[in-house]
């Protein structure tokens, strides 16, 4: 009889101990099966959200600058080949904005359609310090048999930030003296009064006597002076004018040499 309520009490506390674990389930389950199939809503407070860092044209000007120094912060990813679709998409992009170049008096009429030739590649850089600021854009080339221009484009707004176009028999008809103003109405800059607007005749020298660097310095190994030699010095004259955003300054200069058939525009920071 004894042993019997030893078993008895011993199933007891068993049973005890396996609805203890049990039941909290059991209840769970049951308030999910109330709530299921309803919608309740919660009130969460909104908290103020840092505004987006908005960069200007000078902004990304800098980063290009600074990997055309070989600035040890800067990183430059040359993308993916591009194919002859995109080719041909980004041909027709380039060819547009070159004709919003003619339409401000930045680029003469030619005589040749310079979208029949061209050849281009991809890229990427941003400086470290500022990652979140990526510049994305083209260095391309458009040519025909009189004429071939090269410049560098913004893959995500397609304004031109630089260009040089040659002629190989006539002369180039561009309003030189002028370009500079087209030019702040095409970048959207204002111009800074300074003492750096000068015009510099004989070989296109700055104030600090350093030739003007090239165009398209940025592809790799085009990191050279821009060469004056006997058949240009003399036969050059370049403006130099300074551009702002309000709050930074970036220098541009306007070229043209080899008796009026090469004409270039190209950008540098003091």
């Amino acid at each position: 009889m004894k042993t019997f309520k030893i078993m008895i009490l011993f199933l007891v506390l068993i049973s005890l101990m396996v609805f203890a674990a049990v039941f909290p389930l059991l209840l769970s389950k049951v308030n999910d099966q109330r709530l299921l199939g309803q919608i309740h809503l919660q009130k969460i407070e909104t908290q103020a959200s840092n505004p987006s860092t908005q960069y200007s044209v000078i902004d990304k000007l800098r980063v290009l600058y600074d990997k055309r120094v070989h600035s040890k912060d800067i990183v430059v990813v040359q993308n993916s080949q591009l194919s002859a679709a995109d080719m041909e998409k980004l041909n027709a992009l380039c060819y547009a904005e070159l004709q919003t170049l003619r339409e401000k008096k930045l680029l003469p009429d030619l005589e040749d359609d310079v979208s029949e030739g061209f050849q281009g590649s991809s890229f990427t850089s941003f400086d470290t310090s500022r990652p979140d600021l990526v510049v994305n854009y083209y260095v391309m080339t458009m040519y025909s048999n009189q004429y071939r221009i090269s410049f560098t484009m913004d893959a995500d707004t397609n304004k031109i930030y630089e260009m040089k176009i040659d002629a190989a028999a006539k002369p180039l008809v561009v309003d030189y003296d002028n370009a500079y103003l087209h030019w702040q109405d095409y970048l959207g800059l204002s111009l800074e009064q300074s003492d750096h607007a000068r015009k510099l005749p004989e070989g296109g020298y700055s104030n600090d006597n350093r030739p003007f660097p090239p165009l398209n310095s940025m592809s790799e190994g085009a990191d050279q002076d821009y060469p004056v030699d006997d058949q240009t010095s003399g036969m050059s004259m370049a403006l130099v004018h300074d551009y702002t955003d309000g709050s930074q300054t970036v220098v541009y200069s306007f070229l043209i040499a080899k008796d009026k058939k090469s004409f270039t525009i190209s950008w540098s920071f003091q």
